[in-house]
């Protein structure tokens, strides 16, 4: 034996080094704190007295015996396993750690089950080998040899699987098979689906956790209808496990099995709570209101994140239009489509829905149902395919998500201020405008005009919050406030910023991603947008006005832009060197082409033979009109390379002149193929069947070439000459 094994105190033979030794270790240092009467300090079963009682004897004596319960394992240890405790405090940790790294079932503190409550028995004394046997069955569905090992012995339908939370009948629920579920279920009764694991988690949590069919949810509750209400440690039911992972069908029919009873008593509001907030993040708006419209109280009521459902709404932009980014047919489709509100479904609607399934087999048997429900499917499918049922979907859920606002406006102008703070009604007006929820903050503030006047941790209104995160559509609601919105131009942050200082900071890059502008060059010129529009409204006085940083809006829209107007530069340069091969390319084909003629000249006259042609006219005026756009484009390109890139640059003067490069690109290569088409005409005389596939194949790679430049030709022109992103004729909406 080594000389560092040899404990010098006595108290074991060995001192500890690992799991070879452990259990002798183990067994020596019990005896040792047995005799001491210091065995309740390491098992610790009950809680040690609190440090505030300091001053009197019992901590005191508790301290002291920690104390020398944790040098005896201190001591026993060696310096590898000491240097797993040596920063403990407590005896109990330093004992449970050590059979942790020992790598031995260490005393686990279990999760508050509710009291009463029947746990999984872990340790069955099942053999392993007809566990095995049984999972093998499942796994083949081999529904035979399951029917038979569960006969022989009726435990195996809870046996746990390799000492976890999970048993066999988890792992038929996890393949979902409703035979093997329904076998299962014959052998097993219902305190069996009572049983909850080390979680408080019953089999119906986890298979509405881990299954989206809610036929399986069904034979459970048909076996024992208590799972439904039935809390996990964290005091969540079933319902709230299948919403927050997201399984609609299983949501819906759990909660059309919970009684509404239930889910709308004050003494379960954090589940009601829980499952209204996991609804709206789900997009489930209807299902919310259904459920708020019986109390609207539980939107703002906080789960256990410190979340609520108003919280919740205002994080969803797209269920509100003006965040959908709907082109310009997609909206004309929204605006044509008309939204009959369903009615909010309830639990009477669907009680009867195992009768009905029967009632409607036996009508889809007839041969015209079918054929209906062909059709139906057929009409479907091609609204889906050309997107109308998206769109039409997403005008449904804007429809439930509005009443849902409403409800919540309504129910905000019952509180106190106390109220408000408590339900985080700030937190989600901040929220909604710093995603440009503007519908959010209309309705709300409609309602509860106090709120207009509500300001963020830095003393931002909504309309400087708004600047400072780039959401055009929320600031424009200050052009609907009249006289109003000069109370504003006055405010200052914390950091005495006014309106315009926040339009000199540079916009964050996230928001110039969802608002899908690429180059940096449009990026800069919608910089200057926001800053040419702010200064619009900012009375001259505040245009020199100094923040705390003794910087003037323009000195800090120069110092956070330097970086931007580089790339900037360097963006204009690259897309107008980009095409300058094919403007030079065209130049030489079209000035070559001007001299060897279709035809050819007169010998004697030296005049083009075919001059009278009316083909041979259209060559020449498409070629000359395909050789000066070319050129132009050209020189426009040697001005692009050599201008001036100030920042202010890029607002009107440098969008301009690659508009202008653009477009005469593309004239040129329009006539060009002009030119190329009249010269096959007049080679070929007329024969269509060749000149079609000629013009179509050599025009196919410069229409490409057109098709992925003319987006970006329409987005500066649009972004130039547009209507602008702001609404400067917005109504007066308070």
């Amino acid at each position: 034996m080594e000389a560092h094994n040899i404990c010098s105190s006595a108290i074991v033979a060995q001192v500890l080094n690992g799991a070879s030794n452990y259990e002798n270790w183990k067994a020596c240092v019990q005896n040792y704190l047995l005799v001491r009467d210091l065995c309740d300090v390491v098992e610790q079963t009950s809680e040690p007295p609190q440090q505030e009682e300091g001053d009197g004897a019992d901590f005191k004596a508790w301290r002291k015996r920690n104390l020398s319960a944790l040098h005896a394992i201190q001591i026993s240890c060696d310096p590898i396993m000491l240097s797993q405790i040596r920063n403990m405090t407590t005896a109990k940790d330093a004992w449970n750690t050590l059979a942790q790294v020992c790598q031995l079932p260490m005393p686990q503190q279990a999760p508050q089950v509710p009291q009463g409550a029947p746990q999984i028995q872990v340790a069955r004394r099942i053999s392993r080998t007809r566990i095995l046997e049984l999972l093998k069955a499942i796994k083949e569905s081999s529904l035979e040899p399951t029917k038979s090992l569960l006969t022989s012995q009726g435990h195996l339908a809870t046996a746990a699987i390799c000492d976890s939370s999970f048993t066999t009948f988890h792992f038929t629920i996890f393949k979902g098979q409703l035979d093997m579920i329904d076998e299962f279920l014959s052998t097993m009764s219902e305190e069996d689906l009572k049983l909850q694991d080390r979680t408080g988690r019953t089999v119906l949590h986890r298979a509405s956790t881990y299954t989206k069919n809610s036929k399986i949810a069904q034979s459970l509750i048909r076996k024992n209808g208590e799972l439904l209400t039935v809390q996990d440690c964290r005091g969540d039911i079933p319902l709230n496990y299948a919403c927050w992972i997201g399984h609609k069908d299983m949501t819906h029919y759990l909660c059309n099995m919970t009684t509404r009873e239930f889910l709308l008593s004050p003494e379960n509001e954090r589940q009601a709570a829980l499952f209204v907030k996991d609804c709206i993040n789900n997009k489930w708006f209807d299902v919310a209101l259904d459920l708020l419209r019986h109390r609207p109280q539980l939107a703002f009521a906080k789960e256990r994140t410190g979340v609520n459902a108003a919280l919740a709404l205002s994080c969803q932009p797209s269920g509100f239009p003006s965040s959908s980014g709907f082109s310009f047919w997609q909206r004309w489709i929204y605006s044509c489509l008309k939204v009959k509100q369903p009615k909010a479904w309830s639990r009477e609607d669907d009680v009867h829905i195992n009768t009905c399934e029967l009632q409607d087999q036996k009508e889809m048997k007839n041969f015209t149902t079918q054929v209906a429900g062909q059709l139906l499917r057929l009409g479907s499918n091609l609204l889906k395919f050309f997107g109308i049922k998206q769109i039409y979907d997403l005008k449904l859920a804007h429809v439930y998500a509005h009443e849902l606002l409403l409800l919540m406006a309504e129910t905000i102008a019952t509180f106190e201020i106390e109220q408000l703070y408590q339900g985080l009604v700030n937190h989600a007006i901040i929220n909604a405008a710093q995603r440009g929820m503007m519908e959010f903050i209309v309705e709300i503030i409609k309602r509860n005009l106090d709120l207009l006047m509500m300001s963020d941790v830095d003393d931002r209104s909504i309309f400087h919050i708004a600047i400072a995160h780039r959401q055009e559509k929320v600031f424009s609601l200050i052009y609907g406030l009249d006289t109003i919105k000069y109370i504003f131009v006055s405010f200052t942050d914390k950091n005495s910023n006014n309106m315009l200082h926040l339009a000199g900071k540079l916009s964050p890059q996230s928001q110039l991603k969802l608002q899908q502008i690429s180059g940096a060059a449009l990026q800069m010129q919608r910089e200057l947008q926001w800053f040419k529009e702010v200064e619009s409204i900012i009375p001259p006085m505040y245009k020199e006005y100094r923040n705390k940083r003794g910087e003037t809006p323009y000195e800090a829209f120069d110092q956070s832009h330097a970086k931007l107007v580089k790339e900037g530069e360097k963006w204009m340069k690259d897309r107008a060197q980009s095409s300058s091969v094919v403007g030079t390319l065209i130049i030489t084909i079209m000035f070559a082409a001007l001299f060897t003629v279709p035809g050819g000249p007169n010998q004697e006259t030296g005049v083009p033979i075919l001059l009278r042609k009316k083909h041979f006219r259209v060559f020449v005026i498409s070629d000359a009109i395909s050789l000066s756009a070319s050129t132009t484009s050209m020189l426009i390109f040697v001005g692009i390379l050599t201008s001036r890139y100030t920042a202010h640059d890029f607002l009107i003067s440098l969008p301009n002149k690659l508009i202008i490069r653009l477009s005469f690109l593309f004239i040129s290569i329009a006539a060009m193929m002009v030119a190329f088409s009249s010269t096959v005409f007049i080679m070929l005389k007329g024969q269509l069947e060749i000149i079609i596939p000629i013009v179509v194949l050599v025009g196919f790679p410069i229409g490409l070439f057109v098709w992925l430049q003319f987006p970006l030709l329409a987005k500066i022109f649009i972004s130039t000459y547009g209507p602008g992103i702001f609404d400067k004729k917005m109504k007066k909406w308070l």
